[in-house]
């Protein structure tokens, strides 16, 4: 499993994920970095080795050494899983035409997508804050079969089609990774846009009333910073709702830098926690908690 995962060639794993190359010098393609914004190109794919190196950070290695960076986690399986996701054929011919074929990875299979009924579903975003007509009205439901095992999960759908996948123990991706773009009006654009690290964080703000009139873009990994610029073009207020982290704090960085005071750091709202479904989650224990008390 894991050679064949090693063997699915970086410049398609790119690709599926919306990054092509700028240039070919022989065997090596170079990119704008897909780990941070950039204007010149300084991250290299060598074809032959199938291996990569960024040298604005100085890191590189094989396929799943990228994906630790770009999905951000160290649980092999869950990487696995994603890059399974983006390339569900791996194309594994070498450059010795002589080599077998492999057999392909394990993908998502009989894959659907309906109404978001599932009590198990509703009731997990339920558990996160996040009321059902809202979860309903927003997200989808998919089922899928992984090695002939039924599976199913809330879906959301990004601008290239992608789907982004949760459930009480599972987070992932099916199809191409991508930002997610709501507009809150379909008469036209507003002039204020609200920026999400996550679907789970959207649906949040939706809860909490704060985001009223404004479109929406949700990253769905803050390594998609840069596809977002293009859609932020225009707005005179973009208010921002990234995590408490380094990676969020580097996205806000590489925003501000380009719009200036157009972006307005919200995030000190939810200053004490992780994220804002975190303060949700926080504020709706605490209501329940109050609540239980004075019965």
């Amino acid at each position: 499993m894991i050679k064949e995962i090693k063997s699915i060639p970086l410049a398609t794993f790119l690709s599926q994920l919306g990054h092509e190359p700028t240039a070919r010098k022989g065997t090596r393609l170079w990119y704008k970095s897909p780990l941070r914004q950039e204007h010149t190109p300084s991250f290299k794919v060598e074809t032959t080795l199938n291996c990569w190196y960024d040298f604005g950070l100085g890191r590189g290695g094989n396929i799943i050494d990228l994906a630790t960076e770009i999905y951000r986690s160290t649980d092999l399986r869950y990487l696995m899983r994603c890059i399974a996701d983006s390339c569900p054929v791996p194309s594994v011919q070498t450059v010795a035409s002589s080599y077998p074929q492999r057999h392909s990875a394990p993908s998502m299979e009989r894959f659907e997508v309906v109404p978001l009924e599932h009590r198990a579903l509703v009731a997990y975003l339920q558990e996160r804050g996040i009321p059902a007509h809202i979860a309903k009205a927003k997200c989808k439901e998919a089922h899928y079969n992984v090695n002939g095992r039924f599976y199913f999960a809330v879906a959301f759908e990004n601008v290239s089609g992608g789907r982004e996948l949760r459930n009480r123990y599972f987070k992932g991706c099916r199809g191409r990774k991508d930002i997610s773009y709501l507009p809150w009006a379909r008469d036209g654009p507003s002039k204020e846009c609200a920026v999400f690290e996550g679907f789970i964080d959207y649906l949040s703000a939706l809860t909490l009333g704060i985001i009223s009139g404004a479109d929406a873009i949700i990253l769905n990994s803050v390594v998609n910073t840069n596809k977002a610029v293009p859609y932020l073009k225009g707005y005179t207020t973009i208010n921002y709702y990234l995590d408490n982290d380094t990676a969020g704090r580097t996205a806000l960085t590489e925003l501000t830098a380009i719009y200036g005071s157009a972006v307005i750091d919200r995030s000190i709202l939810y200053s004490e926690f992780n994220d804002l479904n975190e303060y949700l989650t926080n504020q709706s224990f605490t209501k329940n908690t109050l609540s239980n008390e004075n019965k």
